[in-house]
């Protein structure tokens, strides 16, 4: 009885040491898009949990041009993105999938940088999530320590998806 005891226990710190559950305390989700797109991103959903809002996004592909912040939320497996490209008048909704393992090891792992304005040396940890999408539907994920162009940036890239052409919900739904 005692054997089957401290396999049991021995079993259940497995399963619990290797959780996929990746807690982060804050962190930057920056959504972005090629340069010159107009898009007007109306729903940005991470493991179908939490969100975070975007509006009109313009430019910054890997930079996460639109930021917002996020406390105390597991790192995501996986982002739905919907957006209407006001140019070309298509309405696309897709999914990236995430390694979201990878990414809270960048995270632990992650590097100062300098501002290349300032001169200010930033030893702060704060990730930067940033969702880039593009006008023909590609969904790319990045990690990094920093935002734009400063010395010492890190990026990763963490995930990617593909979104589809989806019918505009009735005007009056809009």
């Amino acid at each position: 009885m005692a054997k089957r005891i401290i396999i049991l226990i021995s079993a259940l710190n497995l399963l619990i040491g290797c959780s996929s559950r990746y807690q982060v305390k804050e962190m930057s989700v920056g959504i972005g898009a090629e340069r010159s797109a107009d898009l007007m991103v109306g729903t940005v959903l991470f493991d179908d949990e939490w969100t975070v809002p975007a509006g009109s996004i313009g430019c910054c592909w890997g930079d996460g041009g639109a930021r917002s912040f996020v406390y105390d939320v597991p790192f995501p497996s996986k982002v739905v993105v919907a957006w209407y490209d006001m140019d070309t008048d298509l309405f696309r909704v897709g999914e990236a999938t995430m390694d979201n393992k990878a990414g809270y090891e960048f995270i632990k792992e992650m590097k100062p940088f300098i501002d290349r304005r300032t001169g200010q040396y930033k030893d702060r940890k704060l990730p930067y999530l940033i969702v880039g999408i593009k006008r023909n539907g590609l969904i790319k994920v990045w990690i990094s320590n920093a935002p734009g162009n400063y010395l010492g940036r890190q990026i990763l890239e963490i995930g990617s998806g593909m979104a589809q052409i989806k019918e505009l919900p009735p005007e009056e739904e809009r």
